[in-house]
This record gives structure tokens, C-alpha cells and sequence, in this order.
């Protein structure tokens, strides 16, 4: 039983050592911490909705920042250099992520889960290469 349970978790090490499993985990971190932030803001300080949202959405980038430069892709290029390149790329690719939508839903009629399952797939897809090819450096630390 030992060596089967030993197998799966060098298994499972060795999955996880993959730059987008990294990725992926940091995204449901930063989801999980950005929307308590936004329940936080709006029922703990009584923020409205929208600047709740805000906060919450910048604290979830913030938090993705540090992760994706030190746990997924270890980068050593300077935060003067990668957060400015990191903001930009949050942008474009919300946005490309609304225009993904957008057609999705008035150009191809797509029910409204097909769209949005197809736009967030987008984003992330362009969000990782993105961040692994022009944010954050193959530099390691």
C-alpha cells in the first residue's frame, strides 16, 4: 500500500510542478480570496456593491501578481518591469474575454453558459501565455 501511495503523490508532484496547474491553482486562490474580499467589503464595512467589487478584483490581482510571479513561473525580472506589464495584460485579456462574450452571444447566438464558458476559457488560455511569454520572465530565481 505504501509504494502505491508513494507513486501518487510523486504523481501528483510532478503534475503540480506543471507551470499551468500552477496557474490554474493560483486562479482559484485569488477567485476564492477576491470574492471573500467583496463579501468582506460589502457585509463586514458596509461598501456598496460596485466599489466592493473593485476592491475585491484588485485584491485577487494583487494576490495573483505575487503568486504567478514566485509560484508558477519564478520570475526575477523586476516588479518595475513585470507589474506594468502584468496590468496591461489584466486589461486586454478582460477584454478580450467581453469581446469573446460579445460575439459569442450576438453574432453566434450561443446560450448564455456556452458564451461565457467560452469567453472565460479564452481568458485564461490568453491570460497564462501572456503572463508566461511577456510578463514574467523563463528567468528563475
Amino acid at each position: 500500500m505504501v509504494p502505491v501511495r508513494s507513486a501518487i503523490l510523486r504523481g501528483l508532484k510532478g503534475v503540480i510542478e506543471l507551470p499551468f496547474v500552477r496557474f490554474v491553482l493560483v486562479g482559484l486562490a485569488n477567485t476564492a480570496v477576491g470574492y471573500g474580499a467583496i463579501i468582506l467589503l460589502h457585509y463586514g464595512f458596509g461598501a456598496e456593491p460596485v466599489p466592493a467589487n473593485v476592491g475585491g478584483y484588485l485584491i485577487g490581482a494583487l494576490l495573483s501578481y505575487i503568486l504567478n510571479r514566485n509560484f508558477t513561473f519564478s520570475c526575477a525580472r523586476p516588479h518595475a518591469e513585470a507589474l506594468p506589464r502584468f496590468g496591461l495584460t489584466v486589461v486586454s485579456c478582460f477584454l478580450l474575454n467581453l469581446l469573446v462574450l460579445k460575439i459569442g452571444l450576438e453574432v453566434f447566438a450561443l446560450p448564455v453558459e456556452l458564451a461565457q464558458g467560452l469567453a472565460v476559457g479564452v481568458y485564461t488560455v490568453t491570460f497564462y501565455f501572456t503572463s508566461r511569454f511577456l510578463v514574467f520572465c523563463r528567468n528563475k530565481v
